[in-house]
């Protein structure tokens, strides 16, 4: 029963994480070409969202995916060398995460903050939650 409960928290969470990380960024890059009384709006706006929405639903999964991998250590990651590559994708999603969260308070803020960087944290939170489906469907190199 734990297994299920973390796995629907941890699933749930990546969606919310992943998918409103990229919306953030995604939003923002549309809006970076309007002046900047409404970029700097805009940016208010998708930082609270990120603070609301998209930090605890990282957080969410984080704790969902630790309390499944430490209760379930040796059927779950000590077999699997798929979880490997996952752990390692997340990962990178959390740092760019950060990165998009920073690059939204510093536009909130008024500081010019290139479109480009924050188009290229919402392209690596879409691409990792691929591939973390794709790693888990798939379950490569496990026999």
């Amino acid at each position: 029963m734990l297994f299920v409960i973390c796995k629907i928290l941890h699933v749930v969470g990546n969606v919310l994480w992943l998918g409103g990380g990229a919306a953030s960024a995604f939003a923002f890059v549309l809006l970076a070409h309007e002046d900047a009384a409404v970029r700097r709006s805009a940016a208010r706006a998708l930082r609270t969202l990120t603070m609301r929405l998209v930090s605890p639903a990282f957080i969410t999964s984080i704790v969902a995916g630790l309390v499944m991998l430490l209760t379930f250590w040796s059927e779950l990651y000590a077999k699997a060398p798929w979880m490997h590559v996952k752990i390692t994708v997340g990962l990178i999603a959390a740092a760019f995460s950060g990165v998009l969260s920073g690059k939204l308070r510093r536009a909130a803020n008024g500081d010019e903050v290139s479109a480009s960087s924050v188009r290229l944290a919402g392209a690596i939170l879409v691409l990792s939650g691929l591939v973390n489906v794709i790693m888990v469907y798939t379950r490569l190199g496990q026999h």
